[in-house]
């Protein structure tokens, strides 16, 4: 194993299609707005300096999207080469929507994944391989269903078994969980018993949704345990109706 001499910095956002709070249709809105939505975001992701950034509800070119490729406009406007996105609800010309991560370094052996028996609700993931100062480490950015436990439990064991699939080697899992620690599901106790990951502050996180009156942890940001957390923070930047997550994470 190489040591991770400098801390790998992620940061997780759900950015609600760039309309988070008057209107939950970008179509809906004026161009001019959803692009400085967009762009704000875009100004957060570069002053935060994440390497990998993953994001969900975030759409392609399409009437959904306003006809804005929210991904390429807030890649570029942050400063990230490397983008994987992952349109879990697809209709051409309508809808392109789904999770994405964007880095600063080549993403290897990506994996795009579509939760099929929801596909109504746009859930899935995308996943990857990037090299960090000589560790190979995969990256995922996951968006879970908001509705059912045990969907919630169904997709888990669905994105365990992918993991658990690919290459040996540590592990990064970001996303909007739609779960609290310690609910009856135990939705994110069950995905890192599954994917053999670990949770930073378990039951003292403090709460990303809504940014309103925020009263429940549901982004989150999970590692493998040879991964250190040697930070943990909740952002508190208003660019949609979720707080972004930043971690720092090194080896020993």
């Amino acid at each position: 194993m190489f040591a991770v001499p400098v801390p790998l910095r992620v940061l997780t956002l759900n950015i609600a299609h760039g309309a988070p709070w008057l209107v939950p249709m970008p179509f809906l809105r004026t161009p001019w707005g959803l692009r400085r939505a967009l762009d704000g975001i875009s100004a957060l992701l570069a002053r935060e300096a994440a390497d990998v950034v993953a994001l969900q509800e975030v759409d392609r070119q399409c009437l959904f999207s306003g006809g804005v490729d929210q991904v390429a406009r807030i890649a570029e406007g942050a400063g990230y080469a490397h983008v994987l996105h992952g349109p879990h609800l697809r209709v051409p010309g309508l809808f392109a929507q789904g999770t994405a991560l964007l880095s600063r370094v080549p993403m290897h052996e990506p994996d795009v994944r579509s939760f099929e028996s929801d596909r109504a609700v746009d859930k899935g993931y995308v996943a990857a391989s990037i090299q960090w100062r000589g560790l190979d480490i995969d990256v995922v950015s996951v968006h879970l269903d908001p509705f059912s436990p045990e969907r919630r439990l169904r997709q888990v064991e669905r994105l365990a078994r992918a993991l658990v699939q690919r290459p040996a080697r540590p592990r990064v899992v970001m996303g909007d969980l739609n779960a609290r620690e310690g609910t009856p599901d135990g939705t994110v106790e069950q995905l890192c018993e599954s994917a053999g990951l670990v949770a930073h502050s378990l039951g003292s996180g403090e709460p990303t949704y809504p940014v309103s009156r925020p009263r429940e942890r549901l982004d989150w940001i999970l590692a493998s345990p040879e991964l250190r957390f040697t930070r943990y923070a909740r952002v508190d930047a208003r660019v949609s109706d979720h707080f972004p997550v930043v971690a720092e994470l090194a080896q020993d």
